[in-house]
């Protein structure tokens, strides 16, 4: 196990648990994640369809609840305020300030395939589609794999997956059918970034030294002076900074649409989505075709149960440059802003009508959702509300669609009813 103050970022951590003594820890792909609203939120990773959330490695918890005392949280001590800290949303019962989190054996290798396919035409665009959702299903869907795949609507797939425990030679041999069917297509699809297949070491995977020689472009140094040598950052997700800005959507959406009677329907709402928004298909953050353990851990958290029988988290997003009002050349753009809202809100409705009930993750999803409580927590939330009554019955800790914010003003400062 690994204890971690609640300020800690998942780079840091996984350079002392992984790089510098050869384990693992269920944390965020992005290194600049905080551990704690990670943890407390549920919380997905790279791998997570072999591990679990990052909440169901959660041990124990030390907490300063609404009354000023200092809890330990734990499966015997405050079980109840343990299991609401175990994905049911930070900011909301107490104060964190540290964590203790299970670590895991290493596999021997992590690794990842990149690829980017044009289609010539919509016709041909679906075909693609509805190919990767079959290769998807009968060779991706399990507990080696994860990340994303964006679908856009440019009649164009970008695949950005990681595995975990397998060699190269096997994902090349697994990947080969499908890229040469690609390739074997004519003119009706294109590469236009060259299919990479890599496996290193899976101590290697935060090194940083190791990833600045044999990949320099894909991370960036933090140059403020005293800045430890670990700070990096990956060169990926600079332009996450406005992802949201526009628009912000997710649901998860049920591994029965991989039933081969299924699959048509979920090709067919890809596209329709996809000709509004860029979609987002996180695999590795529903957990239906992972490993036993990792399933029967989450189960055991607050997170939303959909997760379990969900196949992936689909996510429309409008991305742009953060906006500042008042500086030039930089002011919000409110007739752009409507405009990609609605694109955002016209995809997602495609894709839940695959889903009404699929539910959505709190970390990431519509500021301005509506049945929240529904979808973020499903059947938990009423335990979860009743828990935040004993530990906060004033309403301290107050978070915009947290638990028990449905009796407080928009600004938190206002008590509009007894919930």
């Amino acid at each position: 196990a690994v204890s971690v103050g609640a300020g800690a970022i998942w780079i840091h951590v996984y350079n002392e648990v992984t790089t510098k003594r050869g384990r693992y820890v269920q944390g965020g792909g992005c290194a600049t994640v905080g551990v704690s609203g990670l943890v407390l939120g549920g919380g997905f990773g790279s791998y997570s369809k072999n591990y679990g959330t990052a909440a169901a490695s959660l041990l124990e918890a030390e907490v300063v609840t609404a009354d000023g005392s200092a809890r330990i949280a734990n499966a015997c001590t405050n079980p109840d305020l343990f299991w609401a800290l175990k994905g049911g949303g930070g900011g909301t019962f107490g104060v964190v300030t540290r964590l203790t989190l299970r670590t895991h054996e290493l596999p021997k290798t992590f690794g990842f395939v990149i690829a980017t396919i044009r289609a010539g035409s919509d016709a041909a665009f679906r075909r693609l589609v509805g190919r990767f959702v079959d290769f998807y299903a009968d060779h991706l869907h399990n507990a080696h794999w994860g990340e994303i795949v964006n679908v856009k609507p440019d009649n164009v797939l970008e695949i950005q997956l990681s595995f975990s425990g397998l060699e190269q030679q096997e994902a090349e041999a697994l990947w080969q059918p499908f890229l040469e069917w690609v390739t074997t297509s004519g003119s009706d699809f294109s590469f236009t970034r060259t299919p990479l297949i890599r496996a290193i070491p899976a101590a290697k995977r935060w090194d940083v030294a190791f990833i600045k020689e044999r990949a320099p472009n894909a991370i960036l140094f933090d140059d403020r002076p005293g800045a430890p040598p670990e700070n990096v950052y990956w060169s990926a997700n600079l332009s996450e900074a406005g992802h949201f800005i526009y628009g912000y959507a997710s649901v998860w959406l049920p591994s029965s649409l991989l039933h081969a009677d299924k699959r048509q329907r979920l090709t067919d709402a890809l596209i329709a989505a996809a000709h509004h928004s860029k979609i987002e298909l996180h695999f590795q953050k529903g957990l239906a075709g992972g490993a036993d353990t990792a399933i029967a851990a989450t189960q055991n958290t607050s997170t939303n149960p959909a997760v379990i029988n969900a196949f992936v988290l689909a996510i429309a997003g409008s991305e742009g440059p953060p906006a500042f009002p008042g500086l030039t050349g930089h002011e919000p753009d409110l007739s752009n802003a409507r405009k990609n809202a609605d694109a955002v809100a016209k995809a997602m409705n495609e894709l839940c009508k695959l889903a009404p009930e699929g539910g959505s993750y709190v970390a990431e999803s519509d500021y301005f959702l509506r049945d929240w409580q529904k979808a973020y927590w499903g059947s938990n939330y009423p335990r979860l509300l009743e828990i935040k009554k004993k530990y906060d019955p004033s309403g301290l800790f107050f978070v915009h669609h947290g638990v028990g914010s449905e009796g407080w003003s928009a600004d938190g400062f206002s008590r509009l009813s007894q919930v």
